[in-house]
């Protein structure tokens, strides 16, 4: 046995050996880096997490209207770390940091916040995810969250209400201590105390404002070291040890990962301790979703909103956690509550979790090439964890359902005025950040305008896009014919962030993120009542070619949310209609991906700026063994699933009828009545006919504070819903779909919602 283990010894220190003498590059612990440290909680300092599965014991369950596990496995926040887009951003970044300081530790920063619990335990270094394990790749997961203590205690989150029941006023004051105890035991890179004994502040917070760290976004986030789980309630009727927590039910809770700026940036550029002493909001901007937030009125107060069943809106939840009326676990004596955060989570992502959803072998939308391609059998260097999402591929179907609702939310065309000759329209922004907010990863929203003449022909078109076409060679795989892109012929109806490297890699617009020191555009449109005195030092100005564009909105589009944009019609327009599209990702960014791992991008210099030989070395470094597939692996994914096509968001103008041999959609289910029986709910609506026949069937969604999700479909006009909790209230609506003779299905809008709780 001593010979054995002697042998492994010597093998192991071989190939590490091996593999580090493969590196150009000088390999530096994570730990020792002071470019990549940030203010927080740090890895082994907070023991280990709770796995997802223990909590789906007592918060699972078959009550998917309201419980959190499931809609939670629906969400991008519990696929942040299987998400393939991410995997090839982080390999091109890692290989971007190589280039310009010499160490990949930048992808330090892109697995803190998709993989918290993996970093957290001290699994992130190396960056290139080897060390991750399989439960790591869950994400944002229940007990990282529901761990997480405010680094601002002392301020008492002002904007959340107080408390007026002693109760609650003194379990406050309970998280109140253990918040400050935790905080008092953190220190920076350089040993000294995150917080100032004397006022219970940061050492760095001075006056309030910025630059001052003032708030912890960036991936700061702070965790308790005990076990205990926090949330919003006093009353909750858990069988674990909780926390009522103030910090819960606030904005800044979101802005933990949701403001992010690029710290190795900061300390290298600007050579000094940025990430301890300045809030990431100030320097080299990535995303700024929690800057948008706060500066428009929904975050510096909060008013109402457009969004259906969210009348009010002034914190991230509100939208992305819409209350609902049931329980939030399935134990006894769980109350129910009519202010119970569904655990929706979903932005407008609505591509990727129906690709999840194929690679789940057990769901109902199963696709073997797509699982292929994940699971690594067709690219060495490129998968995921698989097992993670097996059953669950349902879960993610109904997610990316609720994202393509988030998105037909956002947003709202209107025309201004019209006369023969132009049409000014509006584009009002309904969401609470930018329209469209969130990383530049060739995500943006365009609008396509078509103009027709007296008889129907198709004279002009603003914006055009060309669906995808592909075809199969000899061995099945995918191969690009044409399309899968967008005609800029109007680029201020195209909104977006486009990145700028001009001090780093000498390009005006660059898809290098980690590489980007400003924005070359940024037209997207604010929210409404945005405070244009503070964008500045939030870097959330407009930006228009490389420069700041202040007043590219005007003080009413500012105060109003919106953007107002002319567009002449051609000759002969006898009617026209407006489309707003949304797109996950485009073709371009695709290919920089693709090309930029596989060693052919052609935007990185050899020499590089940190004097290491090569700038391309995905392909020829070990490190990259488990990543250097994605290249061709996100291409591959990109022609199997529709280019990423883009999604409707909504329409204005007059949208041609259908031509001859097209079918009309069904009319909507009339009068939907729901009757609550023991452990059940009936639901009974009036038939709908289409050419004197009744339709061919009619699905049944959970109605959820304004979003929908499907749960069955019959051919009836009766539903029965077994296995509920008794007193709970459920919610539901219903469609009509017809399947016509060509195998066209067309379905109806939802009809009216209608309640009902079981006995």
């Amino acid at each position: 046995m001593k010979h054995w283990i002697g042998n492994l010894l010597v093998l192991t220190f071989v190939i590490l050996m091996t593999v580090y003498s493969a590196f150009s590059w000088t390999p530096v612990p994570v730990k020792d880096d002071h470019n990549v440290f940030m203010p927080g909680s740090q890895p082994g300092t907070v023991g280990n997490f709770d796995t997802p599965d223990k909590c789906d014991n007592c918060h699972g369950g078959y009550n998917i209207a309201v419980e959190p596990a499931y809609n939670w496995r629906g969400s991008m926040m519990a696929q942040a770390a299987r998400d393939p887009m991410w995997l090839a951003c982080l390999t091109t970044a890692l290989q971007d940091s190589i280039w310009a300081v010499g160490n990949p530790n930048a992808g330090d920063l892109c697995i803190r916040c998709h993989s918290p619990t993996g970093w957290l335990e001290g699994r992130s270094d190396p960056t290139n995810t080897a060390a991750l394990r399989t439960t790591d790749f869950d994400g944002v997961q229940c007990d990282f969250c529901h761990r997480m203590i405010d680094p601002f205690a002392e301020l008492r989150q002002p904007s959340v209400p107080e408390e007026t029941d002693t109760t609650a006023i003194s379990m406050a004051e309970e998280t109140y201590q253990r918040d400050i105890s935790a905080l008092l035991n953190i220190v920076h890179f350089n040993g000294t105390p995150y917080l100032d004994s004397a006022t219970n502040l940061p050492t760095y917070y001075g006056d309030g404002n910025l630059p001052n760290y003032i708030e912890n976004t960036g991936g700061q986030f702070f965790v308790d070291p005990g076990n205990a789980k926090s949330g919003p309630f006093t009353d909750a009727a858990a069988r674990h040890q909780m926390d009522y927590s103030r910090y819960h039910k606030s904005e800044t809770f979101c802005g933990t990962c949701h403001d992010v700026s690029n710290p190795i940036l900061a300390s290298v550029l600007l050579g000094v301790d940025v990430p301890e002493t300045q809030a990431a909001a100030s320097y080299f901007h990535v995303e700024r979703t929690f800057s948008e937030f706060l500066l428009g009125a929904y975050g510096s107060g909060g008013t109402e909103t457009a969004i259906p069943g969210v009348p009010w809106a002034d914190k991230c939840q509100d939208c992305h956690m819409r209350d609902v009326t049931g329980k939030g676990c399935n134990k006894k004596g769980a109350p129910t509550r009519t202010d119970l955060p569904l655990h929706d989570l979903t932005g407008g992502n609505q591509w990727i979790p129906r690709i999840l959803s194929s690679a789940d072998p057990n769901g109902p939308f199963y696709d073997p090439y797509n699982y292929a391609i994940l699971s690594g059998q067709k690219y060495q260097g490129a998968q995921i964890d698989v097992t993670g999402i097996s059953n669950y591929g349902q879960a993610l179907w109904d997610g990316a359902e609720r994202a393509l609702q988030q998105l037909q939310m956002a947003a709202t065309l209107s025309v201004v005025t019209e006369d023969g000759t132009s049409v000014n329209i509006r584009i009002t922004n309904n969401a609470a950040h930018k329209l469209i907010s969130g990383f530049p990863e060739g995500r943006r929203m365009f609008l396509n305008v078509r103009f027709y003449d007296a008889t129907d022909n198709l004279i002009g078109e603003i914006n055009p896009y060309e669906p995808l076409l592909t075809t199969l060679d000899a061995n099945g795989n995918e191969v690009y014919v044409s399309g899968g892109k967008l005609t800029e012929t109007h680029e201020r109806l195209v909104w977006e962030a486009k990145m700028s490297s001009l001090d780093l890699t000498g390009e005006e617009k660059t898809f290098h993120f980690a590489l980007a020191t400003d924005r070359y555009k940024d037209n997207r449109i604010p929210p409404k009542g945005f405070d244009t005195t503070q964008m500045f030092e939030r870097l959330v100005q407009p930006r228009w070619h490389g420069a700041d564009a202040p007043d590219y909105f005007t003080a009413e589009e500012y105060a109003g949310g919106y953007d107002d944009v002319t567009v002449a019609k051609p000759d002969g327009t006898a009617y026209w209609y407006g489309t707003l599209y949304y797109q996950t990702t485009s073709k371009e960014y695709v290919e920089f991906l693709r090309d930029e791992i596989n060693g052919v991008g052609g935007t990185l210099s050899s020499p590089t700026p940190s004097g290491e030989p090569e700038a391309y070395i995905v392909q020829t470094n070990l490190f990259f063994a488990n990543l250097k597939g994605w290249g061709n692996a996100i291409w591959d994914l990109w022609l199997h699933n529709g280019g990423a096509e883009p999604v409707v968001m909504t329409q204005v103008g007059e949208v041609p009828q259908p031509p001859p041999g097209h079918y009309p959609p069904p009319d909507t289910p009339q009068n939907l009545v729901a009757t609550g029986g023991k452990r059940s709910i009936t639901l009974s609506w009036d038939p709908v006919l289409v050419e004197g026949v009744e339709v061919t069937g009619y699905n049944v969604y959970y109605s959820q504070s304004g979003k929908y999700t499907f749960i069955g479909s019959t051919s009836e006009t009766t539903y029965k819903e077994r296995r509920l909790t008794p007193s709970q209230t459920y919610c539901y609506a219903v469609t009509a779909y017809n399947i016509w003779p060509d195998s066209t299905t067309l379905e109806s809008d939802y009809s009216n919602e209608a309640c009902a709780s079981p006995r």
